[in-house]
């Protein structure tokens, strides 16, 4: 069966002259001590379609060892150990390692100090992020910028004379001259520095029947283009919102509106954004967030752009704090860890007293000054993580979150007779 012409020219350590921008650079630059045998530990980054996978791979293939393909999607520390252990100074590659959680990126720690193996990883979400500093001191980060403009349209001229030499009959001149304008116009600019999709609808022009069924073929391009910027404005808008720039976020805004998007899918990402990214440093953030959804829902478009605009920028304006959404993972560790080291009831069984067996021991604490009494809430495995570790949630000190801080610290103080 004949390979599609995104697979006949993809790069490979044989034939690294079909890498193009930004990928291309690090291969003969960052990567040459890598495949000169001065091997070291790295994180790719950068956003989809960018090269990551196509340069690990490629350093699979140039270094001759043994390469195992992990997704942190589906593999955990079990997959990780196992691979580790059949094929000891392997390169292991692990996509998706953002997905990874802070407990389970414990099990790299040994691998990457000892090298026990070579980690090549992959993900789209910032190391600094997501990633243990632990484990980011112990490896190296390549940022991939997607390919510019430039770089696709080199792709795309190498994928028409591909085209052209492997067919059975060459295209006429002037098929030829629409596929050369259409790169250029269209293809090159639209791709969104997507190599693989951009080569895909030049393979399916390429073999159209007729110039009607080419139109129609790149009608449907347009379209899935169309959709893809309507989902990058909306995500310039949260980005410029989460960065405090309110005409930047109203500008992304109202361009993704005027491009046909809905006002109620846009308000709906500013409700998560409110919790998300504002949280308790300005808990009105919310509340603007779902009456403006609801105002939409009142009066429709194009009024309703009124109402968004006033939510965007208040919550682009406002203090920001995720530390409640950050204790969402926090907690789920610490149940994943004492599930995993003590079984599930330690895990989940909470002190009698809260219990409804137990009420009868329980101290109501509106009957104590404050409202509170000095108890320890959590199951006793999961309150000796926290003790370790700290709390999960820790306010900041700005905002409305700077009032919770200080009174959790003043009944922490009351808890633990610590300072």
């Amino acid at each position: 069966m004949t390979q599609l012409l995104a697979e006949r020219l993809r790069p490979s350590s044989v034939h690294p002259q079909r890498l193009v921008g930004p990928a291309a650079r690090i291969w003969n630059r960052e990567l040459k001590m890598w495949r000169e045998g001065k091997r070291f530990h790295i994180i790719f980054w950068g956003p989809p379609g960018s090269g990551k996978t196509t340069l690990a791979n490629m350093l699979g293939e140039a270094s001759g060892l043994i390469q195992t393909s992990l997704s942190a999607v589906r593999d955990g520390v079990k997959e990780i150990r196992a691979a580790v252990n059949n094929n000891p100074g392997q390169m292991i590659f692990i996509d998706e390692i953002h997905r990874l959680s802070k407990s389970q990126q414990d099990v790299l720690l040994p691998v990457l100090e000892n090298a026990e193996a070579w980690i090549v990883g992959a993900t789209t979400e910032s190391p600094r992020v997501t990633l243990n500093p632990a484990i980011l001191s112990r490896l190296r980060t390549i940022y991939v910028a997607p390919p510019s403009e430039e770089d696709v349209l080199q792709a795309l001229n190498s994928g028409l004379e591909e085209l052209n030499s492997s067919n059975e009959e060459d295209a006429n001149a002037e098929k030829m001259q629409r596929l050369k304008i259409l790169i250029e116009s269209k293809l090159a600019r639209l791709s969104g520095g997507d190599v693989r999709f951009a080569l895909n609808i030049l393979e399916s022009v390429f073999y159209a029947a007729n110039a009607q069924e080419e139109h129609d073929i790149l009608l449907d391009t347009s379209k899935a283009f169309t959709s893809k910027e309507h989902y990058d404005l909306v995500s310039a808008m949260i980005k410029s919102m989460r960065g405090s720039d309110p005409d930047a976020a109203l500008y992304y805004a109202i361009a993704a509106l005027d491009s046909g998007e809905d006002g109620l899918f846009l308000m709906r990402r500013c409700v998560i954004f409110a919790s998300e990214d504002v949280g308790n440093a300005d808990p009105t953030a919310l509340a603007v967030a779902v009456n403006a959804y609801k105002a939409i829902e009142c009066v429709g478009m194009p009024e309703g752009r009124i109402p968004l605009a006033q939510a965007v920028t208040y919550l682009a304006s406002t203090v920001k704090s995720n530390r409640a959404y950050k204790a969402i993972s926090t907690v789920r560790e610490w149940r994943q860890t004492v599930e995993t080291e003590k079984g599930l009831r330690a895990a989940l069984e909470p002190p009698a007293s809260l219990t409804i067996k137990g009420k009868g021991d329980y101290q109501y604490p509106h009957d104590f000054a404050d409202a509170y009494v000095p108890f320890e809430y959590l199951p006793e495995s999961v309150a000796r993580l926290k003790n370790q570790h700290g709390p999960a949630y820790k306010p900041t000190d700005f905002g409305a979150e700077a009032r919770i801080r200080a009174r959790l610290l003043e009944l922490w103080k009351k808890k633990t007779g610590k300072n």
